[in-house]
């Protein structure tokens, strides 16, 4: 096959059939037996059914389940153990009041610090920002609008999220509004996992479809995907941090001479970007980390300064270095588009676009004296991938969560064999974890692949051990 977009290889895959696509499973399976790789290869065996706990640890959240009760879009943004944010859809013609409240009381007004959005747009996106708040409590934003009021609960960090303590996160990419029916199921799957944390690491707005080619057709296909999907009317909510991919960006494989990243850019941070709080630092451009209970997520960019040689800026690169090396703790590094995906036919990646740039980052990583794992997203399947000891020094792993809810096949993942991959699906998913660093140079982790109606499709334990 000669050079195509992914889109373009999904489109031509669901043309094929499954005849052609059991044929290559076949192939894979015995380049895999032959290369003695252990990996159950076939086309997406059944799932299995799990209608009991996820992990042994219950989540903070648990018994407070969030569901789809609300009328108005919300996204709770970056949180700490005494600061909250909240981007909140809003009619442009009306003036919104916030108040938020700690039991029966109020506790504060607020005002949003801004208003953002296209002025001729019939919604604009509030940014509300509160602090002074306690550690692990759960308070009440309410909104009020020209005709009606609606409460959501929300809560701080707990104030023991420090080294040693275990998070329960759900890392979700690709999430196409186009699938009206599968983002009910698909949230409600990802509600049942409990996250005291999400990471939205790419596509979560579709921006490139049924925009029409024009900017306010850009705004316009956030706020519909805002108005869709129901985590934006999620009740409790959870606190969520993004970085963003190629349809976010209004362009499929999307690099920095994207004619839209300017407005893109401006969008993408009204809807899902977060204002600094406690624990967290930027990079100068659009990369950003975010630390709690011991462990450093980094947020990348792989998108602005994307181009021939370079997949990240050349300052994001240093700027990775230096946060690797000054973390507290465990550091996973969160992109859109594969890390080691130079495997993947039709497929971008840091390894195939800017192989030096990941040898370079890697390297550096392989002296700090922390461990370091990959989160990736993108390639409208999951996977898990071991990481041999020759790259950082000790086995590590990347983890791929895709997609959500967006086009996919069975067995998509097999078109190109990974002798890294242990685990996968192309079943619509998302990966729950549970993680702890007990001290700064380990990191302990179980993920669980989960789709809708309490399928699971896969379930790891793993430890990144320096």
């Amino acid at each position: 096959m000669g050079e195509t977009s992914r889109r373009g290889f999904l489109k031509a895959g669901a043309l094929l059939g499954f005849s052609s696509l059991f044929a290559r499973a076949e192939v894979v399976a015995a380049a895999a037996q032959t290369s003695g790789v252990h990996q159950a290869l076939m086309v997406d065996p059944p799932p299995r059914i799990n209608r009991g706990p996820l992990f042994e640890r219950p989540s903070i959240n648990a018994g407070r389940r969030s569901k789809p009760t609300g009328k108005i879009p919300i996204l709770q943004g970056a949180t700490s153990k005494t600061q909250s944010q909240f981007r909140i859809l809003v009619q442009a013609s009306a003036n919104y009041k916030y108040r938020i409240f700690e039991g029966l009381a109020v506790l504060k007004e607020v005002f949003p610090r801004g208003r953002f959005g296209e002025p001729t747009s019939r919604a604009l996106i509030d940014h509300v920002y509160v602090d002074g708040l306690k550690p692990g409590t759960t308070y009440v934003l309410e909104v009020e609008t020209p005709s009606f009021k609606e409460r959501r609960t929300f809560s701080t960090m707990a104030s023991r999220a420090e080294i040693g303590d275990s998070l329960r996160l759900a890392l979700i990419s690709c999430q196409n509004d186009r699938y009206v029916n599968e983002q009910v199921d698909m949230w409600q799957a990802v509600s049942e996992c409990e996250p005291e944390l999400m990471l939205f690491n790419g596509d979560s707005c579709y921006v490139d479809q049924r925009s029409n080619g024009t900017i306010i057709g850009m705004w316009n296909r956030h706020i519909e995907t805002r108005e869709t999907l129901d985590v934006f009317k999620w009740d409790p909510l959870v606190p969520t941090i993004t970085t963003w991919d190629d349809h976010d960006t209004g362009v499929d494989d999307s690099d920095g001479s994207n004619p839209h990243l300017v407005p893109a850019t401006k969008y993408f941070d009204a809807m899902f970007g977060s204002d600094p709080v406690d624990g967290m630092a930027t990079s100068g451009g659009r990369s950003f980390s975010f630390d709690t209970h011991g462990i450093r997520f980094l947020m990348l960019d792989a998108r602005s300064n994307r181009s021939s040689h370079q997949a990240l800026s050349a300052g994001d690169e240093t700027w990775i270095d230096q946060q690797i090396r000054s973390s507290p703790g465990p550091v996973w590094l969160v992109n859109g588009m594969q890390f080691f995906g130079g495997y993947l036919m039709a497929a971008e990646s840091i390894e195939k676009s800017a192989p030096a740039q990941l040898d370079r980052i890697l390297t550096a990583a392989a002296k700090a004296s922390v461990p370091v794992g990959l989160m990736s997203g993108d390639v409208h399947f999951s996977e898990l991938m071991e990481i041999e000891t020759d790259i950082l020094g000790y086995v590590s792993y990347e983890l791929t969560s895709s997609a959500l809810h967006s086009r996919t096949f069975p067995g998509h993942q097999y078109r190109s064999y990974n002798r890294r991959r242990f685990e996968s699906t192309s079943s619509n998913n998302y990966l729950a974890l549970d993680m702890t660093a007990e001290k700064k140079t380990r990191l302990d982790f179980e993920t669980v692949c989960r789709g809708s109606f309490d399928r699971e499709y896969f379930r790891f334990r793993g430890t990144i051990q320096r």
